[in-house]
């Protein structure tokens, strides 16, 4: 007889990603709760100030933090823990490539990162990855992500992005994969009050190539200061990347801690426009 699958309790297995400062790990937290999950965090970034409870892991060199990892899922699999949120998957990845030399390194840190994959999926927990803004594939002549991103984004069956944008807290739905019924996330963003966050960390976005002559020169333009938030705002938010969309960005984000008026003239000047 055949066995057939079914998916009434299916795993979930979710991407949050976005530039720092954008409140990923507080969504993490606020999505576990909306479900009704109860999560363990393994915080590779020791950034994580939630009320999640967060395992003790021995990060002190590429070695131990594998076998440290490996360890505490193979823990988590026998505990009452029914989530497992892997937060800082970008700094994960740094920290897995050996010290060996040459192309050795990459291969070490690639048969790393799949033995935790593999770990983390047969635990049987839902899965929450937590990553930068690079998290999101981009597959062109200029560049390709990393496999071990790619691999990250085949397995989920939900990803997000979440920016911070005019005093609040925002995350997009960009994929879902799932039983289409009343619990279904809507594609749009959504909004969460919180207090503005302390000047984030700028993450370089990745280039990427454009058809149109008419649109201004990624590549270029990413190398300006403050531009690459709103850059990687219009980039994710599926808006054109021209010259009107990204002032008016930089115009929204007056007011909000992230550029003063200043710094925005002299984003205008860098764009060859008057102030």
């Amino acid at each position: 007889m055949l066995k057939l699958k079914t998916r009434k309790n299916e795993i979930k297995k979710v991407l949050i990603y976005g530039l720092d400062g954008t409140g990923k790990s507080t969504f993490a937290t606020d999505y576990c709760k909306e479900h009704n999950l109860n999560p363990v965090v393994i915080d590779v970034d020791d950034t994580n100030y939630t009320d999640v409870d967060i395992l003790d892991i021995d990060l002190s060199n590429d070695i131990k933090a594998y076998q440290s990892i490996k360890s505490s899922i193979k823990d988590v699999k026998e505990s009452e823990y029914d989530t497992i949120i892997l937060d800082g998957v970008t700094s994960l990845l740094e920290l897995l490539t050996s010290k060996a030399k040459g192309m050795k390194a990459y291969k070490d840190r690639a048969d790393r990162w799949g033995g935790i994959l593999h770990a983390l999926q047969n635990s049987g927990k839902n899965l929450i990855f937590v990553g930068q803004a690079d998290m999101e594939v981009i597959f062109n002549d200029e560049y390709q992500s990393p496999k071990p991103i790619i691999k990250v984004n085949s397995i989920v069956n939900e990803k997000y992005l979440t920016i911070y944008e005019k005093g609040q807290y925002q995350n997009k739905l960009i994929k879902y994969r799932g039983r289409k019924d009343k619990s279904t996330p809507k594609s749009q963003i959504k909004n969460r009050e919180s207090n503005p966050p302390e000047q984030a960390k700028k993450t370089p976005s990745r280039n990427r190539k454009t058809n149109n002559d008419n649109e201004l020169n990624i590549k270029e333009l990413e190398k300006k200061p403050h531009l690459d938030t709103a850059i990687e705002t219009l980039r994710l938010g599926e808006k054109k990347l021209n010259l009107k969309n990204i002032l008016t960005e930089l115009q929204n984000m007056l007011g909000e801690d992230t550029i003063t008026q200043d710094e925005f003239n002299q984003c205008k000047k860098e764009l060859g426009l008057k102030t």
